[in-house]
């Protein structure tokens, strides 16, 4: 039997303090999240913070041309942000939409699809993708011109008859505190935090710290018994040392998501069948876990790590959170890389969104999440720590 290899993963790590305009633009960057996971040692505290949160999501049976036709009443005329979020959710169809906080409705359609539309879109660079295409149409009022309007209203029209069926998608307000009725029949659904508790689990002491500047390739080159030779040794170890542990932290955070026996501290495993070294110096503590799922969000993204952070930045807080996010990888649109706008006096820099957005495949089997740990500092002052990690599949141009 041929077990096909896994398919490779590309992995970004970075780490700074807070406030940091990364974290800031965290949520908004990834538009479409489908589950939000957070682990922290068992504080009473943060899960009184974090346990009320909730939102909603909706799902209905829509055509494109009821979303165009519609979009009025949820694209602002002025600025062309949209106030719904709406991606399709057929997991085995190839041919695949959403509408993102843009304002934008982006196509992604394979090679029959694309040319009986009749409209202009971006080829997508992948090998056997070739035929594959993505579509970028602005839905603000008067952002086509008349004729251009009337092209698009005709070819998607076109494409619902053809396909004879209507789409399910899911939707969400994009300000979890302004959600209006969708112009559309749908079913609304509640998302609430599931709670678990991982009871005497081996807990790491983090420490996190700026990773070591490794030597220049210049001077690894060089040949053994040349002066700097040992001082170049010991900064590429002290590099590898930082990247091992802040894996090893990171697969704790993952383990804990899954609740995983072997971080009990009684965890008593073949070691023939299986073998997990946790992470040192570590103690013994109980963990808790929530985890809420559905289309969530980008501001209860936010509001989740905003609540994290005011809540580490105390005493009462516990000394570290874990948070794992998951991206609906059958989105079209699943990165905008926002850039942040410096403000004048007290206003908060502002985001500017992307003209556009990285060419990927959607498919159900994509891997797009990303990873944070936010620690707070062992002295009183120090602040609050943090380290990101963001993780990719193949088939998304993101990272080129």
């Amino acid at each position: 039997m041929n077990i096909p290899p896994a398919e490779k993963r590309r992995l970004k790590v970075s780490v700074g303090a807070l406030p940091s305009p990364k974290i800031a633009s965290l949520a908004a960057c990834h538009p479409f999240t489908q589950q939000l996971d957070v682990v922290f040692p068992a504080n009473a505290v943060l899960l009184a913070q974090l346990g009320v949160l909730e939102t909603h999501y909706g799902t209905c049976s829509v055509t494109l041309s009821e979303v165009v036709t519609t979009a009025p009443t949820f694209v602002n005329a002025v600025e062309g942000e949209s106030s719904l979020l709406i991606v399709s959710a057929a997991a085995n169809d190839e041919d695949a939409w959403c509408v993102d906080p843009r304002g934008h409705l982006t196509l992604s359609v394979a090679k029959e699809a694309y040319e009986r539309l009749g409209l202009v879109g971006q080829k997508l660079p992948f090998k056997g993708h070739d035929g594959h295409h993505t579509i970028d149409i602005p839905l603000r009022k008067n952002a086509l011109s008349p004729a251009m309007q009337a092209r698009v209203g005709a070819a998607l029209t076109g494409w619902d008859q053809r396909r004879a069926r209507t789409w399910d998608a899911v939707f969400c307000a994009k300000d979890r505190g302004q959600a209006s009725p969708p112009p559309f029949a749908a079913q609304t659904h509640a998302v609430r935090a599931e709670k678990r508790e991982l009871k005497d689990v081996y807990v790491p002491v983090l420490g996190l710290c700026a990773r070591p500047t490794p030597p220049a390739k210049a001077q690894s080159k060089k040949k053994p018994g040349l002066e700097g030779d040992a001082e170049s040794d010991v900064q590429m170890e002290a590099a590898e040392d930082w990247d091992c542990r802040v894996e090893s932290l990171f697969e704790w955070v993952g383990m804990a998501c899954l609740g995983s026996q072997r971080l009990n501290a009684n965890d008593r495993v073949d070691p023939y069948v299986a073998l997990y070294e946790h992470p040192a110096p570590k103690h013994m503590q109980d963990v808790t876990h929530l985890r809420w799922r559905g289309l969530l969000p980008p501001s209860f993204i936010k509001e989740s790590l905003d609540t994290i952070a005011a809540t580490l930045d105390t005493p009462t807080g516990p000394p570290f959170v874990g948070v794992a996010a998951h991206a609906l990888s059958g989105s079209p649109v699943s990165y905008l890389p926002y850039t942040s706008v410096a403000a004048a006096g007290d206003i908060p820099a502002a985001l500017q969104a992307p003209a556009k957005v990285p060419a990927k495949v959607p498919r159900a089997e994509g891997e797009d999440t990303w990873c944070a740990i936010f620690e707070r500092g062992a002295v009183a002052g120090a602040g609050l720590q943090w380290c990101l990690g963001e993780s990719l599949g193949q088939l998304d141009a993101r990272w080129g």
